[in-house]
C-alpha cells in the first residue's frame, strides 16, 4: 500500500455534492497560495477520457458488468501512472474526484461481483496507491434524484438506473466506511453547502496544516 499524505479523495453517489465541495475546496487553498491539482474518475488523461465517453453513452446500454468494471480499470490505470504519481511525487496537492472506492460501490455492491477480485483488481490498477483520507459525501438516492431533476442535465449511462441501484450503492459507500475508519470521514450531504466545507476543510488541516 502506496500513502502519500498530499492525496485526497470525495466518494459519494452521483449528484451528492462532492463535485461542488471539491470547487470550494480548491477556491480556498488558491487563496492561501497552495498548489493543487484535480483530477477526475473516469477520466483524466487523453485516454481515460475516451474510454470515458464509452462508460457513460447512453448508447452502450447493452455493455457487461464485466466490461464496465474493465474500462473502469483501464482508465485509473492510466491516470495513477500518466499524472497522479508524478504530481505526488513532485510533493503536489492532488484531490480525486472519485478513486477505486467508487469501482468497489458500483461495480462490486452495485452489479454484485465479486469484491475480492475486485479488491485485487483496484490493488493492481492504481499501483498499491490509496488516499491518505477520502471525504464521503452521504446523500440518500431519493435527494440526489431531486438534485438531478432539478438540474435539467441529461442522464449519462449509469444516471438511468433505477433508484434501487443508487441505495444498494450508497450502503456500498457505507459499508466501506466502516471498514476504513481511519481514512474514511462520512459527512451528510444534506447539510449546507457551507457547513459542509467547513467539516472538510477542518479534517484537512489534520493533514494539511496549511492555514486559515
Amino acid at each position: 500500500m502506496k500513502l502519500y499524505p498530499n492525496f485526497i479523495s470525495f466518494e459519494g453517489i452521483d449528484f451528492c455534492g462532492k463535485t461542488t465541495q471539491i470547487k470550494l475546496l480548491i477556491e480556498r487553498l488558491e487563496r492561501l497560495e497552495q498548489s493543487v491539482h484535480v483530477v477526475r474518475e473516469p477520466g483524466g488523461t487523453a485516454i481515460s477520457e475516451k474510454i470515458r465517453e464509452i462508460l457513460l453513452n447512453v448508447a452502450h446500454a447493452e455493455m457487461h458488468p464485466k466490461t464496465e468494471i474493465l474500462l473502469y480499470s483501464a482508465a485509473r490505470a492510466q491516470l495513477v501512472h500518466q499524472e497522479i504519481i508524478p504530481l505526488l511525487e513532485q510533493k503536489r496537492l492532488v484531490i480525486a474526484d472519485r478513486f477505486f472506492d467508487s469501482t468497489t460501490a458500483y461495480q462490486g455492491y452495485g452489479r454484485g461481483l465479486d469484491l475480492q477480485f475486485i479488491n485485487q483488481l483496484n490493488r493492481f490498477a492504481a499501483s498499491e496507491l490509496v488516499p491518505c483520507r477520502t471525504f464521503l459525501i452521504d446523500v440518500t438516492p431519493e435527494t440526489a434524484l431531486e438534485r438531478r431533476k432539478a438540474s435539467g442535465r441529461s442522464d449519462d449511462r449509469l444516471e438511468r438506473e433505477h433508484i434501487s441501484f443508487y441505495q444498494t450503492i450508497r450502503e456500498g459507500f457505507l459499508k466501506l466506511a466502516a471498514q476504513h475508519p481511519q481514512r474514511f470521514l462520512v459527512i451528510p450531504g444534506e447539510d449546507s453547502i457551507e457547513a459542509i466545507h467547513e467539516q472538510v476543510w477542518s479534517q484537512l488541516q489534520k493533514i494539511w496544516p496549511i492555514g486559515s
